[in-house]
């Protein structure tokens, strides 16, 4: 079923209200980092976004200082990825709680020059603020050749979808975490990495492009909505799912597709390449050592289908999606809910 997905709705109503800017490429929804001309003499255009780490923090789910650095600076330098800037660096945003813990500011700041350092990449300065909790935001900024920016639309039909690499972890790790189960999970094995090498390759060949920091099946539906076409996905579990992943659902005997529903992701990115230009793709990805993870295609009409038994099988993404929004932050009930789902489809 295709309908209103309600956190888009919420941007709408709040973006109604703003001019739109004359020097500003793409509409809202459009890229996963707003698009900024800087005029006929720069070659590149500005690439600008920002992210903020809330529910992930009040909930428990990131509860170690250096993750939550190394996650708030990843989330924003995906985004970037996801339009295939090369990063200039970030910008932070912290407030402290007035019986703030050095230490734990210090390794939250470890966290970020950590990730801005694997990135190869700058904190370029920001703001602190005194409140009541910490609060963490940031800001990141980038360069993209105007002639090969990405967006999330220009798919077409037969061509293929791709992710950068092996998904599940995200939604795995969240499951674990939020459900008190995470002691079956290393602490070190979540730690996502933005794709900005991958993303750079892709300013060449890909047709669209987003980051699946809400999970794999919110992302793809974000592009079905705005390409206006159906992705059929491939069951190949194994091939497609971070081998923890497919072991956590053996344990807890959860459909492994389930891993790509949840709206907490490993910021991977999800593209599309056309038929045509596939072999060449591939081609310079082996170069750096890059195996991307084929996993649908797209095709004539509109929706989601996942390959079950020899048939393609529709999913109710919308109901997926607006899951979160009708059980609030009640996240065992998400997450209940969202297996009961998972299972109602039938799907192995």
């Amino acid at each position: 079923m295709i309908d209103k997905i309600l956190e888009t709705a919420k941007i709408d109503l709040l973006v109604k209200n703003f001019a739109q800017a004359p020097h500003k490429i793409g509409q809202t929804h459009e890229a996963d980092a707003e698009i900024i001309d800087l005029g006929n003499e720069c070659p590149n255009y500005l690439a600008i976004t920002t992210d903020a780490l809330v529910e992930e923090v009040s909930s428990g789910l990131y509860d170690d200082p250096y993750l939550i650095g190394w996650m708030l600076a990843m989330s924003n330098f995906s985004d970037l990825a996801a339009v295939g800037a090369d990063p200039l660096g970030l910008l932070l945003s912290v407030s402290y709680p007035s019986n703030g813990n050095d230490r734990f500011a210090g390794q939250f700041a470890r966290g970020v020059s950590k990730a801005c350092e694997k990135l190869g990449t700058f904190v370029l300065g920001g703001d602190t603020n005194h409140g009541q909790d910490f609060l963490f935001s940031g800001t990141a900024v980038g360069l993209v050749p105007k002639q090969s920016v990405l967006t999330r639309k220009g798919a077409k039909v037969n061509d293929r979808l791709y992710l950068t690499h092996l998904a599940g972890l995200g939604n795995v790790f969240a499951f674990l975490k939020l459900s008190r189960m995470n002691a079956l999970v290393p602490g070190s094995l979540y730690k996502p990495i933005a794709r900005i090498r991958e993303g750079r390759l892709l300013r060449g060949f890909a047709s669209c492009c987003m980051d699946t920091s809400d999970g794999v099946l919110h992302t793809v539906d974000t592009l079905m909505r705005l390409n206006s076409c159906r992705f059929t996905l491939s069951n190949d579990w194994a091939r497609i799912c971070h081998p923890m992943a497919c072991r956590i659902c053996r344990i807890k005997n959860i459909p492994p597709w389930l891993v790509l529903a949840g709206l907490h992701g490993e910021f991977e990115l999800v593209f599309t390449v056309s038929p045509q230009r596939e072999q060449a793709f591939l081609e310079a990805a082996g170069k750096i050592g890059w195996i991307p993870v084929l996993i649908g295609d797209v095709c004539e009409g509109r929706g989601i289908a996942i390959q079950n038994s020899g048939r393609f099988i529709p999913i109710d993404t919308t109901a997926i999606r607006n899951l979160s929004e009708h059980t609030g932050p009640d996240v065992h009930s998400y997450i209940d809910r969202l297996i009961q789902f998972a299972r109602e489809t039938g799907i192995a």
